[in-house]
């Protein structure tokens, strides 16, 4: 049916109706131009409309969409991938120097490992609940942090001090044991190079040689502490020790743990030799492990701060007094 628009001429009006072609449009009166527009417009809106809205219809209804089953309840393990390879193992293999070190690990008269080290060591494999493996292939400090960093071992338990190098390869835990700096001097030397100076003021600018194990943490604190003087690296502390006492070197540097011990185990080394403990320094003794073992760390943390493992020179010496051996 169509729809027939017609203007009418004479009085100037728009007339909107179906189309008569045989019949005469009657004479039209009370539209204006205004309204005549709004039906025009409301005409072609209808025919719109009534085109667009069978596809619309028609049209099929899309949901939204949700995401697959599990998406956000991806299934996980029971245990990080850093503990479990290690109960899958058995084992929590620990990395300890080659050669003993007491009080913190040595092997007693029946060969079995013992001191502080090896009892955190057995401590943490048993709260694991697998057995404990120390490989003891490492002749320096340097190298038992080389192995934790190729993955040999899953912890280093060995009297490693933390640094910003070694910090570059392995994690550390925080300290189990904190404690100063010291040296063992030379009596005959110090006297020979004295000067008029006081014993701190030579310490402060000391320009003589100082023998330090090699591969340790000393070699690297003796150039932050004691840039002006010469490091002499020995394979041992034992070799240390005897270096000084014979003049070679002016001063031994270590930790004052082991220079304690050589005043309790070797009295008559206090003849020759003087002790000064560095009360401005610190050596933090802690745990090492790979770099990507996170949880195992904060595993291994848990235990020293619920435990509440917190060791001083002083406190050690006092419960491990038993296990400590004077340098030969």
């Amino acid at each position: 049916m169509a729809i027939a628009i017609a203007k009418v001429v004479r009085t100037g009006t728009f007339l909107v109706g179906r189309e008569a072609p045989h019949q005469k449009c009657p004479k039209q009166t009370g539209y204006t131009p205004a309204a005549a527009i709004r039906a025009v417009s409301i005409c072609i809106l209808g025919v719109f409309w009534g085109c667009l809205l069978p596809f619309m219809l028609a049209a099929p209804v899309v949901a939204a969409p949700t995401p697959p089953s599990g998406e956000y309840s991806i299934e996980r393990s029971a245990t990080a991938p850093d503990i479990q390879r290690i109960r899958d193992r058995g084992k929590l293999v620990v990395a300890a120097l080659k050669q003993d070190n007491s009080p913190f690990f040595m092997a007693d008269e029946q060969g079995k490992l013992v001191g502080l080290d090896m009892k955190l060591a057995q401590a943490i494999a048993d709260q694991l609940g697998v057995k404990l493996e120390v490989n003891r292939s490492a002749t320096t400090f340097d190298q038992v942090v080389d192995a934790v960093y190729q993955l040999d071992a899953d912890l280093a338990f060995s009297k490693l001090s933390r640094t910003l190098k070694r910090a570059q390869r392995v994690r550390f835990s925080r300290p189990y044991l904190t404690m100063r700096q010291g040296l063992l001097v030379n009596r005959l030397q110090m006297a020979q190079r004295a000067n008029g100076q006081t014993a701190t003021q030579m310490i402060r600018n000391l320009q003589g040689k100082i023998g330090v194990i090699k591969g340790s943490s000393y070699v690297g604190f003796t150039q932050q502490k004691f840039p002006k003087a010469t490091i002499v690296e020995y394979s041992s502390w034992t070799a240390v020790m005897q270096a000084v006492i014979r003049g070679d070197i002016l001063a031994a540097y270590r930790d004052e743990l082991e220079v304690k011990k050589i005043v309790l185990g070797k009295p008559d080394a206090a003849l020759q030799l003087q002790t000064i403990a560095l009360t401005d320094t610190q050596d933090a003794i802690a745990i090492a492990l790979p770099w990507d073992s996170g949880q195992l760390l904060a595993f291994v943390e848990q235990y020293l701060d619920m435990m509440q493992i917190n060791y001083t020179t002083d406190k050690l010496l006092e419960e491990y007094s038993g296990y400590l051996k004077a340098v030969p």
